[in-house]
Formats: structure tokens, C-alpha cells, sequence
């Protein structure tokens, strides 16, 4: 039996491998020719403030402080965005960031309103890093997870799991290594598979409870489905499945366990 589980896996890893060349040849005969420019209404663009005024912070949130306000009618140049926030220059040579939805009231030197480019998951896709937290059930016990994966093709990330599970029973420690494939990248919605493999370090919550520390290898698959939230985030939801491989000398059963979890990643 578990010569057929391991061949399975050996399968799923070469069918994730297969289907993300698949998609990667056609994302290149897909692509747009090099000679494209950006979108006109991003750097390097003059507006003028509409609105009464807008704030300029020191740095690319609201979190920042505001150091000085830009009155109506007064012309900016666009420097550069970064995600939701536009870095701006006034005529006297002040720089600071002003949020989109204060940009979305300037005007073009046509005197339309200045068009704000929306990102996608297509923006998204272009962040190479990433690393995120998720928390859920492993084995009906609770689990906390931090990860971080950098992306290998628009359809391949690999991934490293460092997670920890506290229950009533025994406590376990683990860490693994994923590949993530994403068949469909540019979905607001978009779904992924994972073929993961990994240490298990087991060991008794009670010290009431007689016995030794268990540390295994394992691996898993799971699928699951995440969201874009805006170009440097997202929420994602997913099940898996493990297959710890017993080494200790009391067993030679193969333990099988499931796990759902659900958390937020940030890219850069």
C-alpha cells in the first residue's frame, strides 16, 4: 500500500512539473511584443489638484505622518506608485505620497479626471517573494504556520513551512518544503495544488503521559484557492493531506493525516 501512495506522489510531482512548462510556453506566446510602453497615466505624468487640498506623507501609508498639503489648483508631477500610493512633486521641489483615492480627484492637463490605473492579479504575479502566516487544524489540533517561497515561473513557487501544533494529546513541530503550482495566476480567484515533503517532530503534551519524542519525515499534497486582495497581498484557504512515514521501533504503520488552514501572504 505504501509503495502505491509514494508512487502516487511521484506522479503528482511530475504532472505539477509538466502542467506549469505547459502554462509557462504559453504565457511567452501570449506576451506582449517588448516594444510596449507603460500606461500613460502612471510616472512621469502632470496633474493638477482638484480636490481643496491633498496631504503628503513621508512615506507610502497612512501611517506615516503628513508633512505638508498641496492646494487646489496647484500642478504635480507623478514619480512613481507603489502599490495604492503615487509619489508626487510639487513645483518648489517638495516630494511626499498622496493615496489613489485623493489621486483619483486631480485632472489631466486635457482637464479630464486623471484615469487610476487598477492592479490585477497580473501586477501580482510580477512579485517574485513572498511570505505569509496561516493557522487552522492538523490532526483536530490547532496549528499556526509561517511560510516564505519565491516564484520559479508564473506557475511554479516553492515554498518553506515552519509550523507548530499544540494539542491535548502530544504537541508536534514541523517543517517542509512545497511546490506550488498555480494552473490559473491571473484569477482574482485562483486555485493551486501542493506537493510538499518534510520532518515531524512528535511528542507527548502531558508529562504524565510515558513516552519519547517521535521525529519523521512525511510528505503531502494538498489543493487550495486564493484571493487577490491588491498587487502585494493575498488571503488563501487550503487542504492537505500528509503521510507520515513511522521510523520508530514500535510501529511500521504509515499514520495519515489531514489539515485545513487559512491565512494572508504579502509579496514583494
Amino acid at each position: 500500500m505504501h509503495r502505491l501512495r509514494e508512487g502516487l506522489f511521484i506522479g503528482l510531482f511530475l504532472l505539477l512539473v509538466c502542467v506549469s512548462q505547459v502554462s509557462s510556453a504559453q504565457s511567452a506566446t501570449q506576451a506582449e511584443p517588448p516594444g510596449e510602453t507603460s500606461d500613460p497615466d502612471e510616472s512621469g505624468f502632470r496633474v493638477t489638484i482638484a480636490d481643496p487640498f491633498v496631504e503628503l506623507h513621508t512615506g507610502p501609508s497612512a501611517g506615516y505622518p503628513i508633512f505638508h498639503v498641496v492646494d487646489r489648483g496647484a500642478e504635480v508631477s507623478i514619480l512613481i506608485r507603489k502599490t495604492n500610493w503615487f509619489k508626487i512633486e510639487t513645483g518648489d521641489g517638495k516630494t511626499g505620497w498622496v493615496s489613489r483615492e485623493q489621486m483619483r480627484h486631480t485632472l489631466q492637463p486635457s482637464g479630464q479626471p486623471f484615469k487610476v490605473v487598477e492592479l490585477d492579479a497580473s501586477d501580482f504575479a510580477e512579485r517574485k517573494w513572498v511570505m505569509g502566516v496561516t493557522t487552522g487544524e492538523f490532526a483536530s489540533a490547532p496549528v499556526f504556520t509561517i511560510f516564505g517561497g519565491y516564484s520559479l515561473t508564473e506557475n511554479l513557487v516553492a515554498e518553506g513551512h515552519f509550523g507548530q501544533s499544540v494539542g491535548s494529546i502530544s504537541s508536534s513541530t514541523f517543517f517542509k518544503g512545497n511546490l506550488v503550482m498555480q494552473p490559473l495566476p491571473d484569477l482574482k480567484y485562483s486555485p493551486y495544488l501542493t506537493l510538499g515533503v518534510g520532518k515531524i517532530d512528535v511528542s507527548p503534551s502531558s508529562t504524565l503521559l510515558a513516552g519519547n519524542d517521535d521525529v519523521n519525515t512525511f510528505a503531502q499534497v494538498g489543493i487550495g484557492i486564493q484571493r487577490f486582495v491588491s498587487r502585494s497581498f493575498l488571503f488563501r484557504f487550503e487542504v492537505n493531506e500528509y503521510v507520515i512515514f513511522s521510523t520508530t521501533s514500535t510501529t511500521n504503520n504509515n499514520e495519515e493525516v489531514n489539515e485545513w488552514k487559512f491565512g494572508f501572504a504579502v509579496f514583494y
